[in-house]
């Protein structure tokens, strides 16, 4: 039997078997140390080398996740390779050394710890998270500096598995190891919802979260079982459990061969009914990964990270190019194009935006494009012109008021050819002021797309990046899940399209009640198409209704989610069953 068993909480599913790789633990990488006047040429020298090596690999990991992925995914990366280049945070570093003669990992977490508490002193909860987002590159460069890496972190993409085992889920643990022998993450620390597992879900990764003993429990070397999707993890795991649970992840990934082929096939459910699955995607560059015949159009194209990669604005030319090539690569199909998104965390580096005590609550989304009339009336020309290929739909972001909605609609009239049809327009639903006048927005838009991260963290009042709060952020309280259902009523009252291409969408309990409220379709990323679409096969509406009034009635987040979890594993269950009989 396994040497020990801990719990923790699912954030990315799959089953996994590999060797423990201990992350940061019981290193003291910022320990205070001198060095003499002689010494300080060569630690700058040593300094600046493991910062260049830390950058490389931070550059790396953001290529690959921006062409995996793309480009929201890989932002936090550039991000922490800003962090890197900080001028001011380099010049006090060399400075430490030259004069007070620290070390430089010494130094580092002088400087680290100083913008620290700077950060945390400033109010709005996106600028206090700069605190974290600050520390976890410049401990690349102490890890660098310490040379105290793992033999099995070598760059070598030869070898066997590796489960890392860190204290907190953090974006950089992806870039620890080379990808192919990555298998799977688990961590003491990290809410299911921050950056750190958005992206281990996305490239696949089993995660799991919330294991508080693993730290001190788990010993370098040993074999990990990790049954991520039920959060169980098994230390020193015996040659038995390996082989069962190796037995398992090859089943699964046989079934998910199937499926893959299944999903050229709508998504039907048992009594009949057909649900829409679309994609959501970020850049031009994403539709490689995409094969537009297992899905119905594109429920949500970010047009920001177009702007985002570029030195200065975007032609209309050049944008309507850009749009038409999305269009022709999903012929017949409606795409779905959200104007101009930034403000917040997105920002364009040619375009100066005020500084604002809480961004997140300030301009950003629709707000910016209205003050801004001819920024968003370009982009408007834009998928005007690039509508010749195909069937532009136009989603305005962060919308609060009517009469947001109203001017908009009045600024995309003025701005086509008298002949020319208008666009169907779309509004997103994450702030609660929209949710609850739905009833009077409704008659403006031809159909409504529902943002669950942003609405989650709105009707709260978290960020789900700050640890302190981080528990609040909670998709799955009743709360949350009674306004979706508001909205879905409010939307079959008024006779419009509903969709959500949120988070939520793309998890398999989060599906089960968005259909049972009555979502129309879903947008999700390209890789959680196949398996959800097996997984609406399983049920028919009425049972989907019965499980979301079921949910909706709960009390807590913890109830509805084990609710929907326990169905959602059911249906797996069964499929996996009629797909692998021999099973035992």
């Amino acid at each position: 039997m396994a040497r020990l068993e801990l719990k923790g909480l699912p954030v990315a599913p799959g089953i996994v078997v590999g060797a423990t790789v201990l992350v940061d633990a019981h290193e003291d990488l910022g320990r205070e140390r001198h060095i003499s006047a002689d010494q300080v040429d060569a630690a700058l020298h040593h300094f600046e080398e493991a910062r260049q090596r830390a950058m490389r690999s931070l550059e790396r990991v953001q290529g690959a996740t921006a062409q995996e992925l793309g480009l929201q995914d890989a932002a936090i990366f550039g991000a922490q390779i800003a962090v890197l280049q900080d001028p001011a945070a380099l010049d006090e570093i060399r400075q430490l050394v030259r004069e007070q003669l620290h070390a430089p990992e010494s130094a580092i977490q002088t400087v680290v710890e100083k913008f620290g508490k700077l950060f945390e002193a400033l109010e709005g909860g996106d600028i206090k998270n700069w605190a974290a987002d600050l520390r976890d590159p410049w401990h690349a460069v102490q890890r660098e500096l310490a040379l105290e890496r793992d033999d099995a972190l070598a760059t070598d993409a030869e070898g066997g598995p590796i489960i890392l085992v860190a204290d907190e889920l953090v974006p950089s643990l992806l870039t620890r190891v080379p990808r192919q022998r990555l298998a799977g993450l688990i961590c003491a620390r990290g809410g299911r919802f921050s950056h750190g597992a958005v992206v281990a879900r996305s490239f696949g990764v089993p995660t799991v979260t919330g294991v508080e003993q693993i730290i001190s429990r788990a010993t370098a070397g040993e074999q990990i079982v990790l049954y991520a999707t039920a959060g169980r993890v098994l230390l020193g795991a015996n040659a038995e459990e390996q082989a069962a649970a190796q037995q398992r992840s090859d089943e699964q990934a046989a079934i998910q061969g199937r499926l893959i082929e299944e999903s050229r096939t709508p998504a039907v459910t048992r009594c009949g009914l057909e649900v829409p699955i679309l994609v959501n995607v970020e850049s031009p560059r994403d539709l490689q990964a995409i094969d537009a015949a297992r899905v119905e159009g594109v429920g949500l194209f970010r047009t920001e990270f177009a702007y985002m990669e570029r030195p200065t604005f975007p032609a209309v030319a050049e944008q309507a190019e850009m749009y038409r090539e999305v269009l022709r690569h999903f012929p017949d199909k409606p795409v779905v194009f959200r104007t101009l998104d930034i403000g917040n965390d997105k920002q364009l580096r040619y375009f100066e935006t005020p500084e604002e005590a809480n961004p997140a609550l300030g301009w950003r989304g629709l707000r910016l494009g209205l003050h801004w009339k001819d920024l968003l009336l370009a982009q408007i020309q834009a998928l005007i012109e690039a509508g010749d290929a195909g069937d532009v739909r136009v989603l305005l972001p962060m919308v609060t008021l009517l009469d947001e909605v109203r001017e908009t609609r009045a600024l995309i009239r003025a701005a086509l050819p008298p002949e020319m049809k208008m666009p169907p327009l779309g509004c997103m639903i994450e702030v609660p002021a929209a949710a609850m006048a739905l009833r009077d927005i409704a008659p403006e838009v031809d159909f409504v797309s529902v943002g669950t991260n942003d609405l989650v963290q709105y009707l709260f009042a978290v960020d789900r990046d700050n640890p302190w709060v981080a528990d609040l952020y909670q998709p799955y309280h009743p709360a949350h899940l009674r306004v979706l259902d508001h909205i879905a009523k409010t939307c079959k009252e008024a006779g419009i399209p509903l969709s959500v291409c949120g988070e939520m969408a793309g998890e398999f309990e989060g599906a089960l009640f968005l259909l049972g409220v009555g979502v129309g379709q879903l947008s999700v990323a390209s890789p959680f198409v196949p398996q959800l679409k097996a997984l609406i096969r399983r049920f028919s509406q009425g049972e989907l209704e019965e499980l979301a009034r079921a949910a909706v009635a709960c009390d807590s987040a913890e109830a509805a989610h084990g609710l929907l979890h326990a169905a959602s594993q059911r249906a797996w269950d069964e499929l996996v069953q009629e797909r692998m009989p021999s099973r035992s």
